[in-house]
């Protein structure tokens, strides 16, 4: 016997089947959501965790190097261990490393900020390697460091502890400990120092003589025969013999010894001879001693420096090209005579050809240091020449301004145009210590 079905039947049996189909599918796939989702968890949670730790780090990176930089600058200006800690400390707590400030330790036990030299064992091409030197004799003189190294920490021997993650417990870690390095390297310089020798440099000054000290007197003239500071000429006129009229002349000159003048003649009778206090100086002598004090402090840094001197009037020179010896800097520099107008731009391009030279080294930073009492009055404007500089040379340009009369002003637009700084000295102390400090404050570049 033969079965049939309807047309509904078979339509209401297919729609049983299809429904079956349905739920036997979605059954399937609740069981593989089941088991897919949670690794899309954990992936989720581990990709958190990994551009947490990438983040952590980098922020880890650029505190430390901050602080690096920081104290390196810091121990270059003022050359004391304790002022290059202070100032990676504070440097480093300006800079969160995963919403908290990095915390480093200025104890030597703690090994965070350490002093050191670098070299470079493979050659100028190879690349520098610190060199750790104990701090305490860093810190007594004992020895000389040029480079300072921060190692930002945060572990678990850190004052901010490891940095938990977003999602403790993935492969069993609840936190992490990110460590970075950063060493900041004292550089080699060549120098090119600008002089102002205009006439303005050595103006007239009236020493106020105490009543009853006279340098113009016999008793000051030949107290400064018998002490090498003038020489005298006696000179007899008329007939010895008595014939004639029998009358003799005798007549007596002083001259000023050599390296003597009128003004330094005038300073020996005022300190020496009559022990004042306060003895007046030309401006010039005061620059002379400053440039003494600037070359004095680069003969005890461990960098290598050269240096060179241009000076300007109404005209400018080249006086020494780079030299690492100085004493041919301080013998031209005292043997100069200063006179003229103020040519000051004109100096600072004798100056750059120093710079220029096949004596420059292609890996020393470039510095010109440019001096003035004055007013520019002759020559090419400073900030023009300034200007061209920074456009076209990789050098740094500090600009000194001395006494009341300077133009402060343009002498400071000249530094910002040059990435400088601008110093201004009332008085020769003041001149002296502007010029040490510019000689402490090496460039600093980060090695590592």
């Amino acid at each position: 016997m033969t079965t049939r079905f309807s047309h509904r039947t078979v339509s209401t049996i297919f729609a049983a089947s299809i429904a079956r189909s349905h739920r036997q599918r979605r059954g399937n796939v609740f069981a593989l959501m089941a088991l897919i989702l949670p690794v899309l968890a954990l992936l989720a949670a581990f990709c958190i965790n990994s551009a947490q730790m990438q983040l952590n780090r980098t922020e880890l990176m650029v505190a430390t190097d901050a602080a690096a930089r920081a104290g390196g600058r810091a121990f270059s200006e003022h050359q004391t261990v304790e002022a290059a800690k202070m100032a990676a400390v504070a440097t480093a707590a300006l800079n969160n490393v995963d919403g908290q400030p990095l915390q480093i330790r200025s104890e030597d036990s703690a090994n965070e900020i350490e002093f050191g030299i670098t070299t470079q064992p493979n050659g100028l091409t190879g690349r520098y390697e610190f060199q750790k030197l104990p701090t305490a004799a860093v810190q007594s003189g004992a020895l000389i460091a040029s480079a300072v190294r921060v190692n930002g920490r945060r572990d678990t021997g850190s004052l901010s502890g490891r940095v938990p993650f977003v999602i403790p417990g993935i492969l069993n870690a609840s936190d992490f400990g990110p460590r970075q390095e950063s060493v900041a390297m004292q550089v080699d310089r060549d120098i090119s120092l600008i002089l102002d020798r205009s006439g303005s440099m050595v103006p007239n000054l009236n020493f106020d003589w105490p009543e009853g000290m006279d340098p113009n007197s016999d008793l000051a003239k030949e107290a400064a025969v018998a002490a090498g500071v003038m020489t005298k000429t006696v000179t007899t006129k008329g007939n010895k013999n008595g014939k004639g009229n029998g009358k003799v002349k005798t007549t007596t000159s002083y001259d000023y010894a050599a390296g003597y003048n009128q003004m330094t003649y005038y300073q020996w009778v005022w300190q020496d001879l009559f022990n004042l206090p306060d003895c007046p100086m030309q401006p010039w002598q005061e620059l002379v001693i400053a440039v003494d004090a600037f070359l004095n402090v680069l003969d005890t840094t461990v960098q290598e420096e050269q240096v060179s001197v241009a000076s300007y009037a109404s005209d400018a020179s080249l006086d020494v090209w780079l030299v690492k010896n100085f004493s041919e800097i301080r013998t031209t520099v005292d043997a100069i005579n200063p006179g003229g107008n103020t040519a000051i731009g004109d100096g600072m391009q004798a100056g750059i050809q120093a710079l220029l030279d096949s004596a420059a080294r292609p890996y020393a930073a470039k510095t010109m240091v440019v001096m003035t009492d004055g007013n520019h009055n002759r020559g090419t404007d400073p900030l023009t020449v300034a200007n061209y500089f920074a456009s076209n040379y990789p050098l740094t340009i500090h600009t000194v301004t001395f006494g009341s009369g300077a133009n402060q002003k343009r002498m400071q637009q000249v530094a910002a145009a040059g990435g400088g700084k601008h110093y201004h000295a009332d008085n020769g102390e003041q001149l002296v210590a502007i010029f040490e400090e510019i000689a402490n404050n090496l460039p600093t570049i980060l090695t590592k």
